[in-house]
């Protein structure tokens, strides 16, 4: 990109008029000083003039030259100009572009947060939820030590406030569906326990116990004497003698634990 600098240009348009003032300003003073023949006089007047018209045109040759030369000047510029329009036009589309992903990025944050704040407080209510439906599991089914693990667990997280947890939302989430599968494969099998429980007068048996899920259960001792049934209730689960049915247990319980001896045997739905 070519450029002149202003100070060479301001002159050019000054040029041609110089010599031509400067002539006409000394050929009086001239004529006056200096007694010349009209031949000789006509000589210098002629080689004044084509000296003067040689300088003429030697400002011309200038003036076209810095013309060309201003003329590339703007050009440049012009070409300079928009380079920096289309530049200026590519910054503005990526800040624009900049500006809609760091506002789609702070939405998405925001999504994020709020799904994240609903799943804690949705936990935090399983576990209250599950908590109070604790006692009606058998004590024997919350011994073993998957379920005994996943209660502990549950029971800690219960401790804090709800915005003063500091478990994992991940683990919590984890620990609830595994105690509620666990539980749920209990309600829906029979499972036998061996327990211990008390008669009226305080003795106490080493007993085995039936569990039909979460809604019934039935119990023997080894030689018959005593039998209970019982239901499940908001403060634990509640057994009944019924000594009555011992022998229908024993039967049950026979089925129930070997491959054996399978038979049908009819007991009483035992009121809560």
């Amino acid at each position: 990109m070519l450029a002149a600098p202003l100070s060479s240009l301001q002159p050019v348009a000054m040029r041609p008029l110089i010599p031509i003032i400067a002539l006409i300003s000394a050929l009086p003073l001239y004529a006056q000083t200096v007694p010349v023949s009209p031949t000789e006089e006509l000589r210098t007047q002629v080689s004044e003039w084509v000296e003067t018209m040689r300088k003429i045109q030697q400002e011309e040759n200038d003036w076209s030259r810095d013309q060309e030369v201003l003329k590339n000047y703007k050009e440049g510029l012009e070409k300079e100009i928009a380079d920096l329009k289309e530049q200026i036009a590519a910054a503005k589309t990526r800040k624009e572009g900049g500006d809609q992903q760091s506002l789609d990025k702070v939405a998405e944050r925001d999504r994020l947060v709020t799904a994240q704040e609903e799943l804690t407080r949705q936990i935090r209510i399983m576990e209250e939820a599950l908590a109070a439906k604790l006692p009606l599991l058998p004590e024997s089914f919350k011994k073993v030590a998957k379920v005994s693990v996943a209660i502990e667990a549950l029971n800690r997280n219960l401790q804090p406030a709800a915005d003063k947890q500091t478990d994992d939302v991940g683990k919590r989430l984890t620990n609830v569906t595994e105690l509620l599968a666990d539980i749920e494969k209990f309600q829906q099998s029979v499972q036998v326990y061996s327990e211990l429980h008390k008669d009226a007068k305080g003795n106490e048996y080493n007993m085995q116990v039936i569990y039909f899920g979460l809604g019934l259960a039935f119990a023997v001792n080894e030689d018959n004497s005593f039998a209970l049934a019982g239901r499940p209730a908001q403060d634990g689960w509640k057994f009944q003698e019924r000594n009555d049915l011992a022998p229908q247990i024993q039967k049950l319980l026979v089925t129930a634990t070997s491959d054996k001896d399978i038979s049908f045997t009819n007991l009483p739905l035992i009121q809560p």
